[in-house]
């Protein structure tokens, strides 16, 4: 590697007749920064600092000079890259202005990559960062991507405890002239968003004057609005409000005396009314949740029940599975909470004929597999340990939908839209309290957390004959080359790339009171095996009698081997 560097690499990166090879060079070399030495590192920085800032070399030189300066600020250490991150950031401001919108996404999101190298340099470059981040999102608000890095460095600046003060005053500006001025949907949209950003990344509480000059803006900005986009960024802002800022909130009022947590509440009344969209109302569900989580103590308890009847009157005439499962987590806390309470309250409503616990439980076991996030559906699994626990009469007496009949009608055909109508899939019907156990019992089985795993990497298969999980009672559905993939440590492997990856859990990571919550952090396998046990030894809800028989071959052989 070394003999190769010296005696072809770094000559290209010096040879300004040829753009493009030097321009490759500047970019494998960053390729392997990781690999390179010390010495010959921090030649490559400082080249790629001095190929930014020339405006003399070929453009292509001086992107590929970003793209490196982005690797470079990644993978090096901080020692490496800290005496160039002053040229960086300047260099990467004189260009980002003169790029087009197809290549400015490369050069910014180097940019945000370089002013994490160290605080107090990027501190004292606020000015620089600020006029370049704002200046390139209000050249192109719509761009999603250079928006979602602008948002990221938003964030960082915001957390930067040294440029944070003089950051939101550049910022907040542009943000309020674009949310309240702005024509353009998207444009609002967008930059609620950036606002969000900024509350992200800014200290709980809020520092002073945030909730007080902001929140009631935001506010007048959605209750005029009918935009989805605007909308659904609304809903994020809010809770993010209400999660860095509840007491503030709580406490502000406007001149009618209402306060900022009522305004919450009538705006999640107002988007989850009938004629309401769904789509628009997307994310209310995180809104509900966090109101749950951090407002208790600030809302009475009749205002309370009425926050949880707006809820379950739309869940008993919403269509889409994504809206619904949205609403989950809602039930998820308040069960946890108050399991009985919540019972209680949920009897007591009734909506078109069906009472409110009807109407949640169908709801939650219909989309409980379409939970979104690592902590929803920690906490959705939890909670229906928690009412099964109960053993509580209004639960057991409903009845719902179990296991699919097939269909002889529909064997072997490719079902229409029109065949489904004509012969719709038909279920067994079964206590809900069976429904719960199935469904934990499905978690347990898909092992995403795996207990099991982390033993031997092998899944629920470590411990499960595959033979006796096959036996399932003569199902001849279609069957995968690879069978169901239980076996299969390949297969796991992928899994835990994805479960450690940030798909899906940023906001968990970036949730202080999920961090906080005991249930995040507890291995879900082993409470659910210590639930299956307990509730199979004390016989609870008739456990033997009534449930045991109403599970599935392959169901009961899980069953018994968690409790062997």
């Amino acid at each position: 590697m070394s003999s190769i560097l010296d005696s072809d690499v770094w000559p290209l990166a010096q040879s300004s007749s040829f753009p493009y090879g030097q321009g490759r060079a500047f970019i494998f070399a960053s390729n392997v920064a990781q690999d390179l030495p010390s010495d010959v590192a921090t030649a490559f920085v400082g080249a790629s600092a001095n190929a930014v800032a020339d405006v003399q070399l070929h453009p292509a030189v001086r992107l590929s000079a970003v793209r490196a300066i982005s690797n470079f600020c990644r993978h090096l250490s901080a020692d490496l890259v800290k005496p160039h991150q002053s040229q960086f950031i300047n260099g990467l401001a004189s260009i980002i202005p003169q790029l087009s919108e197809d290549s400015a996404h490369i050069a910014l999101e180097a940019l945000h990559f370089a002013l994490r190298v160290d605080q107090d340099i990027t501190a004292s470059l606020e000015p620089v960062i600020s006029e370049v981040a704002m200046g390139v999102w209000q050249r192109y608000p719509g761009d999603v991507l250079l928006t979602s890095i602008v948002i990221d460095i938003v964030e960082d600046m915001a957390g930067n405890v040294s440029a944070r003060e003089a950051f939101s005053q550049r910022a907040l500006p542009v943000i309020g002239a674009a949310i309240t001025q702005a024509t353009d949907g998207m444009v609002v949209s967008s930059g609620i968003d950036l606002l969000t950003g900024l509350l992200k990344g800014v200290p709980t509480p809020m520092p002073a004057g945030y909730t007080e000059t902001i929140f009631p803006v935001l506010m007048q900005v959605l209750t005029a609005s009918s935009d989805s986009e605007v909308l659904q960024s609304g809903q994020a802002c809010l809770k993010y409000f209400v999660q860095k800022d509840a007491e503030r909130v709580a406490q502000w009022h406007d001149e009618n005396g209402k306060s900022g947590l009522e305004h919450i509440v009538h705006f999640i009344a107002v988007m989850l009314s009938p004629d309401a969209s769904e789509s628009a109302a997307l994310f209310i569900g995180d809104l509900v949740a966090k109101v749950v989580q951090k407002c208790g103590a600030y809302i009475a308890g009749n205002d309370f029940a009425e926050l949880v009847r707006i809820v379950t009157a739309r869940l008993a005439t919403a269509h889409t599975s994504s809206f619904c499962a949205s609403n989950i987590p809602f039930y998820s806390q308040l069960v946890i909470r108050h399991p009985t309470e919540t019972v209680s309250l949920l009897s007591s409503m009734e909506f078109g004929g069906r009472s409110g616990l009807e109407v949640v439980l169908s709801v939650w076991f219909k989309s409980y597999l379409d939970v979104q996030g690592y902590y929803n559906r920690k906490i959705s699994a939890v909670a229906l340990t928690r009412l099964f626990t109960l053993n509580d009469a209004r639960i057991n007496s409903l009845v719902v939908p179990g296991d699919l009949i097939p269909n002889a009608a529909n064997n072997g055909k490719i079902v229409t839209r029109s065949m489904s109508r004509t012969n719709p899939d038909q279920f067994t019907q079964i206590p809900a309290s069976a429904k719960m156990i199935k469904l934990l019992l499905a978690e347990i089985e898909m092992d995403v957390e795996s207990t099991f795993a982390r033993s031997g990497g092998a899944g629920l298969s470590a411990v499960i004959d595959e033979d006796e999980l096959d036996n399932d009672g003569g199902d001849d559905g279609w069957e995968d080359d690879g069978g169901d993939g239980l076996g299969d440590t390949d297969a796991f492997g992928y899994l835990d790339d994805l479960a450690g990856s940030d798909f899906d859990d940023d906001d968990d990571e970036d949730d202080e009171d999920i961090q906080a919550d005991p249930i995040y952090n507890q291995d879900l396998n082993e409470a659910l095996g210590s639930f299956f046990k307990q509730a199979v030894q004390s016989d609870q809800s008739s456990f033997r009698t009534s449930i045991v028989p109403l599970l599935t071959d392959r169901e009961q052989t899980v069953l018994s081997k968690i409790c062997s």
